[in-house]
């Protein structure tokens, strides 16, 4: 077991150097092309719509450390968004509890159908996605008409700088970010976390509450998707149905470029940090050869198939 540990430590940091040379020349390539990609403004943007994407990632790491995933995370953020450009007007506090409890029971029927029904979880997340578009189709028609628009104080802390290229969504994503690496690699339930997803069957007959561990993933990917969703919807100031459906495929291509095993139990947040700064920075170069969002899709899709392949090999092998 130590050997393992020794080997899987050494490919980690192999890895890791792989990712800031990927992102060194991407960084590179992309301010050869637009100049003013080089700009301290520039970057400073450049972090600030990396964040939404980052904290997705960070839900979708947990849940895949598990062995899980959430494709209804989109929905999540839209309509955690959503419930606060609505509820809002009747007090800010009580429109982000509202869109609070939103995300937990969301989350909490995905990890329960998970954990507990033994569904399949794309299957699963899949399906919620769809029930959620339904719902809030006709939502925004009847039972949650009202104002799209978010609040301005919503509004400043998605996109406010404090000083270039610190912006307080930065510094948002900064504690999250540090919350959750901690929450990974300090914590019980992190050990727990990848101990489901090394070998959920093993880990039940060890004594581990398997479900519970799937639950409170499924709740915290959810909660990061909703304040993710307010963060999409403080930057573009309003919202849509459409808000975070772009962000799917890279969501999950960010952790798996990070080097999390979609098998679980294998990854941190550490890489899908890296996988984050590099996809948005690869959008950037896209979207300044002017590339369509069609082509972006392409690209996550083939990232997340050929790394999904790579990791199936990879574990044949062990």
């Amino acid at each position: 077991m130590g050997k393992i540990k020794s080997l899987f430590s050494g490919r980690l940091t192999a890895s890791m150097l792989s990712l800031w040379s990927i992102l060194i020349v991407l960084f590179i390539i992309t301010g050869l092309v637009d100049h003013y990609f080089f700009t301290i403004p520039s970057i400073g943007v450049t972090f600030q719509l990396a964040v939404p994407l980052g904290l997705l990632a960070a839900g979708q790491t947990i849940c895949m450390l598990t062995g899980g995933i959430d494709l209804s995370i989109a929905m999540i953020a839209t309509g955690a968004a959503f419930i606060v450009s609505i509820k809002s007007p009747s007090g800010l506090g009580m429109a982000i509890f509202y869109a609070t409890l939103y995300c937990i029971l969301i989350g909490a029927i995905n990890g329960l159908a998970v954990g507990l029904l033994g569904m399949n979880p794309l299957i699963m997340t899949l399906g919620m996605n769809a029930v959620l578009i339904g719902v809030f189709t006709v939502g925004i028609t009847t039972f949650l008409k009202g104002s799209s628009t978010m609040p301005d104080i919503i509004i400043k802390l998605s996109t406010a700088s404090i000083i270039d290229p610190i912006s307080w969504p930065l510094v948002l994503w900064i504690l999250i970010g540090g919350f959750v690496l901690y929450l990974l690699k300090q914590t019980g339930l992190g050990r727990l976390i990848y101990a489901v997803g090394d070998n959920a069957k093993a880990a039940r007959l060890a004594g581990i509450r398997v479900w519970k561990v799937q639950l409170t993933a499924y709740i915290l990917c959810a909660l990061l998707g909703g304040l993710a969703g307010l963060m999409i919807g403080g930057q573009s100031g309003a919202v849509a149905m459409s808000l975070a459906d772009s962000l799917v495929l890279p969501s999950v291509a960010a952790v798996v470029i990070g080097g999390t095993s979609i098998m679980g139990g294998m990854g941190g947040y550490t890489g899908s940090i890296m996988g984050t700064l590099i996809l948005t920075v690869l959008s950037y170069l896209l979207a300044t050869l002017n590339s369509s969002e069609a082509v972006k899709q392409m690209i996550y899709g083939a990232i997340v198939l050929a790394l999904a392949w790579t990791y199936s090999k990879l574990t044949e092998k062990s």
